[in-house]
């Protein structure tokens, strides 16, 4: 608290000289206004310091406890989501292939994640492939989906 005291008295004073010393004109005021900052946060700035051991505690604010899973609520977001992402794929493979396709990803609930484990396309039209391009069509899709989710990729005809 001394050195408080002292760092404060200083700086008021270092003011005043300063104030005594310096010219009358613009300069004069932009200085006097830089030393009142200087003064201001001299102040303040210990204040934080000193309050803490005045102020109570706010105790652990830390739980203790984990809340438990909403897994109804978890399973219906993720459900959403899949159903999104199927969409997605099969929006691409229309628009890249031009196949008619369906898709469907297995999941599963892995504590607050969805860990998916293999993704299902039925193609139900090859469009303009003939029979003897099929298995270079089904390559290409599961390339595809391979590449967007990193996953086992599973193609029905």
């Amino acid at each position: 608290m001394d050195t408080y005291i002292l760092s404060v008295c200083g700086a008021v004073i270092l003011s005043a000289v300063a104030a005594m010393l310096l010219p009358e004109g613009r300069l004069g005021k932009f200085i006097g206004g830089i030393l009142k900052i200087f003064c201001l946060l001299i102040i303040v700035l210990p204040l934080p310091s000193m309050l803490e051991g005045i102020l109570p505690e706010r105790g652990d604010t830390e739980v203790s406890a984990e809340m438990p899973l909403d897994e109804t609520f978890l399973n219906k977001m993720f459900t959403l989501q899949m159903e999104r992402q199927e969409q997605l794929i099969d929006e691409r493979l229309e628009g890249e292939y031009g196949i008619v396709v369906s898709s469907q990803i297995v999941w599963e609930l892995v504590g607050y994640e969805c860990k998916i484990k293999q993704i299902e396309i039925g193609i139900e039209d090859f469009g303009i492939y003939g029979k003897d391009e099929h298995i270079f069509v089904i390559e290409q899709v599961k390339n595809t989906v391979f590449a967007m989710y990193g996953e086992e990729v599973v193609v029905y005809e």
